[in-house]
């Protein structure tokens, strides 16, 4: 077993839609275990920010989304925040299933 060469990876990359050309990757979920630790990892490690954080009670699970931003651009309301935080690209979801 062996690995694409440059050439064979360039190859099976091809020229977007143009449709898609204002598409962003808004952002990848993990599942995490413990947010005491993650949560310092995110933000003194990689230097991430915690830009919004739901909790679901009923549901026992809580949600930490993590991105590079400028906190003075994060809105304070928590309805224009999650506004704007789907229109960040590149954000991470943790999402923490309580008791796991």
């Amino acid at each position: 077993v062996k690995g694409l060469s440059d050439h064979e990876a360039e190859s099976l990359c091809k020229k977007a839609d143009s449709s898609t050309e204002e598409f962003i990757m808004q952002q990848a979920m993990y599942r995490i275990k413990d947010p005491r630790r993650s949560l310092p990892f995110y933000t003194e490690v990689l230097g991430m920010k915690l830009l919004l954080k739901l909790d679901f009670p009923t549901m026992k699970f809580s949600l930490y989304f993590m991105g590079y931003a400028n906190s003075s651009d994060i809105p304070s309301d928590d309805t224009e925040r999650r506004l704007w935080l789907a229109r960040q690209p590149g954000t991470i979801e943790l999402t923490h299933n309580w008791g796991t």
